[in-house]
This record gives C-alpha cells, structure tokens and sequence, in this order.
C-alpha cells in the first residue's frame, strides 16, 4: 500500500531513477524519515489515517536520498508495537523495499471514513501538506463532527454498482486520480469507488449497492436515480413580481448541473462590453468564479435527505439568488460562514474540488468575496432558516465597465492577461492580496485623485490606521505612489500602473447614467445605489457635482430628499429628442 495517487503496480524493487520517479518530495501523501523513531512514525502514520493516507519511507533523508535503513529483525515488531498505541489508526502495513541494492521500509496507512486516529496523549494530528499540523479548539471539534457524523451522503441506495456509467466512471477517476484504462468500470477501478465511499459492498447474489455520492457522480439523472430532485431549477423573472417568464432545468451527474447552469445564467445576464485603448473586453455581469461557487456550494452542501426540493437559483433584475434545501451544519452560523468550515456532504464538495468545479473546502465564500470586491460589487448576502441557505448575488458595481476590466487586469497575473484576453472578469488575480477598501481607492487613484489619510478615511468610512493600512498596502505593490511625509503625504497612482483615458473619463459616465435615469422621473440617491452599485458618499458626490453644473435641481429635505433634471437640462434634452425626430 503506497500512497493514494500512486500509479504503479504492486512493485518491491526500484532503480534510484524509478524511486525518485515515484517518490520525488515529501508532501500530502509522503514522508521520508532517515532514523527508526517510534514517535515520528507514530505521528505521522496518525496525520495521514486523519487525512488521505499515505506512507512513510523509512531510510530515506529528507531531501529524497536513500540512505538505507538499519532493519534489525526486532525492528519491524518495535514499528508494529508503537503503531498500535495509536487509537483508530487506519488500515496499515509495512513493506520492504530495495532500492539499488539499499532496505528501505514503506510503512502504509489508509484514510479512516468514521472515526479518527488519535495519540495516546490526546493529541490528534492530520496531515496538511508535508507536515502534521495539529489540531486544536474549534477546528478540531469541527474535524471531530465531521468525522461522527454518518451522512448521507454515505448511505447505500437500491442502485447497484451495474448501472454505472464507464465514461462518469472514468471521469471520477481521473479526477480522484486514480490509475485508469479505457475498459471503464473494471474490477480494480470498482475497489477503488468502494475505498472512497462511492460503492457500498453488499455481498451476495444482489451486487454492491451505490450510495448517494456514487448516484450523484456515476449516473446521468441522479434525480430519477434518488427519486426526488436532485437537480437544479432556474427561473428567470422580469420584474419583482411572482411570475417568471422562464423554466430551466439542470440535472445530470453534479458536476455538469454546475458547469450547464453556471454557463445558462450567464448567458441570461449578459455581458458588459469595455473598451480599453484598441482591446475589446466582454465582462460577465457577475463573475464567473462568484456564480459557479455559489451553484457548487448549493448543490455540494444541500441536503439530500430533502428531495422534494430542488437547488433553486431567481434571476431577477438585479439580482441572482440561490436557494439550497437544508439549513446550515451544526456549529456553522451566518456570523461565522465564511471562517467555518463544516461539509454536510465532505465526499461531495472533495469530488467537486477534484473536478475542478469547486473550490477547496473553507475557501468558497471568501474567494467569493473577494472576486465581488475586485469588481467593486456588493459583497455576497447570506441568508439561512431552518429548512434552507439562501445567497444573494447583487448586480451592478461601483466602477464602470472600463474601470472593471483595467482593475482585473492590472492585478491579474500576466500570462492570465496574455492567455484569455476576451474573458477579462474571469481573470485569477491575485486575489487572496486584493481587500475590498484597496480596490475602492486603486480606482479613485486611476480616475486621478490624489490621496491622502484624510480623504481615504472619508472614501471608505475607514479609522485613520486603516486608511492607511489600505495606502501602504498598494504602495508596498507598486500601483500607489508616496509623497511626502508625516500629515502631509499623499498617494497618486504610480506611473508603472497605467491608466487609460477609459478609466480617467470614468466618472462622467455616471454622470451620464444618473442624468438617463433623471430623464424618467425624480431620483434618490437609494435609485442611484440600486442601478449603479456605488456607494452613498459616492453618489452624493455625483449629485453634488451634477448641481453645481446646474443640470440637477434638489427637491424636499432629509430622508425626501429627491432630484429631478433642472429646467435648462430638460430643455436641452427634449430639444436634442426633437432633432433626433427629425432626422429619422
């Protein structure tokens, strides 16, 4: 038993070349140790029983080296002894190997499904990485739930493993990892579905059962597999009314429900198109990693005891909304979702993650954060009840088209830029660098403001150490320059960071949209925000200018505090709406 992705036989002898082939570093699924002691076996045999398996190579350095290892015929019983002082220790075996002539022992230990391995001192380890990070407070009370709890996405199903389809099969496979030929389901693939809790072995006459995980990814309709719908609806709506106008169903194995409904939503929003110098972007009206993560989180994290109920996903004129039957995990609140991680289907999401459809678990709703701030967008909304988990994707940012595309790009990594050029809001920036305060004042710089702690504090209703945290951040990247010191300092985009007329010209295009929307009726600064994404101090500062031209009037006084268009604007615009008339 080697470590879980290995793709060789069943070998005992190695050239120095085929070793170092198979066993390159130390990492999620490897750990070389040089000496014999007890204690680091034990730990780290512990760390990968609580995690994905792995070995130990026993006479190797740390740098991949085989050194050989001393094997004394007492040795294998002292190794057999001190892993049985570890509680739950998962499934093990050790094996010698030669390599050029050299002993090596393997020592391999499989995951545990139920359950975990813990030291006789209490401490429980799992394996991150190349080491054995140890787990305290709540994220080990939250290992411990996740571990005692038997889900179900576990529970066996009247479906038996014979009607798996060799092509989802396959898929699965090469995902997880797994050595595969192009025969399909064969016997070795079938042990491999049944080790990660996809098949429930039945023995018998009756065949081996799939759970609901393998219904899910090994079938083509797991609704009508599962008999409820286990699917995705979108309804599409014209306006806030109770009527939609549009029906859509998405079933199939998950990951194309979450692929095909991503793509259809998309699609039904539309694009916003931005010209930056001589190139052409179309951007998605939300961003695509925003809107997958949050149908893979609906579909992932749903619960399947709730069939009578599909993840349903509102398109509405300002908004997306994605409704996932079941309430929050034990120990997950709205305060903490986004710190908390607690998989109600942990088989589920890891699949997903493997596929390429989801994000690793605990990251989900912070890169969705953050991918909506890069854009200068409304932050997720989150809402949960007994019986579902709601979240709420607004539409409309507080940059322009022009200004979203420069700042994706500009923080985006170069060969992204290079490589998909008309897909600019799907950029991976570096987005675990990018706060939602930076981007507000990276795009107040490119418009060509001067910045200071003062006027930072005003933009972003920001205490002055935070303001200038926020400065010296982007300064520290090389898109903000510094002047001067102490009270006087300011910050002006660096000239590194380019800023195109597009971007400089930016607001008057919300002046533009304030002025179209003025033209139907009186507007309030709650419209503004409504349409535009900006913020309250934003469009103040817009009203304020639009006044002081004289195209704006101000009508009432505090919360009726309304504008409409002053007499010579009006003028100005029926009399270019009559010559418009004219000419046609």
């Amino acid at each position: 038993m080697f470590h879980p992705l290995s793709l060789l036989d069943r070998t005992f002898e190695f050239t120095g070349e085929q070793f170092a082939a198979e066993f390159p570093v130390e990492g999620q699924h490897v750990e070389f140790k040089e000496g014999l002691s007890e204690r680091a076996v034990r730990e780290t045999a512990m760390a990968f029983s609580n995690a994905e398996g792995g070995v130990i190579l026993l006479g190797v350095a740390d740098n991949g080296t085989v050194r050989g290892a001393n094997l004394k015929p007492e040795s294998e019983v002292q190794l057999r002894n001190a892993l049985q002082q570890v509680s739950n220790l998962g499934q093990h075996q050790l094996q010698p190997l030669v390599v050029d002539g050299r002993a090596v022992l393997a020592i391999g230990v499989a995951a545990r499904r139920d359950s975990f391995a813990q030291l006789p001192s209490g401490q429980v380890k799992q394996r991150r990485g190349a080491s054995n990070h140890t787990l305290m407070g709540a994220e080990l009370a939250d290992f411990i739930a996740r571990r005692f709890v038997r889900s179900v996405e576990a529970t066996a199903t009247a479906r038996q493993s014979s009607v798996i389809v060799d092509d989802l099969a396959l898929k699965v496979a090469r995902a997880w990892g797994w050595e595969t030929t192009s025969d399909g389901a064969t016997p070795e693939l079938q042990v491999r579905l049944s080790d990660n809790g996809f098949i429930e072995p039945r023995g018998g006459s009756g065949g081996d059962s799939l759970t609901v995980a393998g219904v899910l990814f090994l079938v083509n309709d797991p609704g009508a597999a599962l008999g409820g719908k286990a699917y995705v609806e979108v309804f599409r709506y014209r306006d806030e009314g109770v009527d939609y106008d549009r029906r859509e169903e998405f079933r199939g194995p998950l990951q194309d429900q979450v692929e095909r409904a991503t793509d259809f939503i998309l699609g039904e929003l539309g694009f916003e198109m931005a010209q930056l110098g001589v190139r052409r972007h179309e951007l998605h009206r939300l961003p695509r990693p925003v809107l997958r993560e949050a149908v893979a989180n609906a579909v992932a994290h749903r619960s399947y005891m709730a069939l009578g109920e599909a993840v349903r996903i509102d398109l509405r004129p300002d908004r997306v909304v994605v409704r996932s039957p079941g309430g929050l995990p034990d120990g997950v609140t709205l305060d903490n979702i986004a710190q908390r991680s607690v998989a109600r289907n942990t088989l589920v999401i890891r699949t997903l993650r493997f596929l390429g459809v989801a994000e690793e678990a605990g990251r989900g709703v912070d890169l969705m954060c953050k991918h909506m701030a890069l854009n200068l967008m409304h932050p997720p909304e989150f809402e949960a009840d007994p019986t579902s988990v709601t979240v709420v994707l607004r539409l409309g940012s507080a940059a322009t088209p022009a200004e979203r595309a420069w700042l994706v790009q500009t923080l985006a990594a170069e060969k992204e830029v290079i490589a998909r050029p008309y897909s600019v809001g799907d950029y991976a920036a570096d987005i675990d660098a990018v706060r939602p305060q930076d981007v507000a004042l990276l795009v107040r710089a490119a418009r060509g403001e001067v910045l200071s702690n003062a006027t930072a504090r005003d933009l972003l209703g920001a205490d002055a150490q935070e303001a200038r945290g926020s400065l010296r951040r982007l300064r520290d990247r090389g898109l903000l320059r510094q002047a001067g010191a102490g009270a006087g300092t300011t910050y002006t985009l660096s000239p590194a960071t380019t800023s195109p007329n597009e971007v400089r010209h930016a607001p008057r295009e919300h002046e533009a949209q304030v002025l179209d929307m003025a033209l139907q009726g009186p507007v309030t600064n709650a419209d503004i925000r409504a349409r535009t994404g900006l913020g309250r101090a934003a469009v103040v500062q817009i009203f304020n200018r639009l006044l002081a031209s004289g195209q704006l009037e101000r009508c009432g006084s505090k919360r009726g505090t309304h504008y409409v268009l002053s007499t010579t604007e009006a003028n100005r615009s029926a009399s270019e709406s009559r010559s418009t008339d004219t000419e046609e």
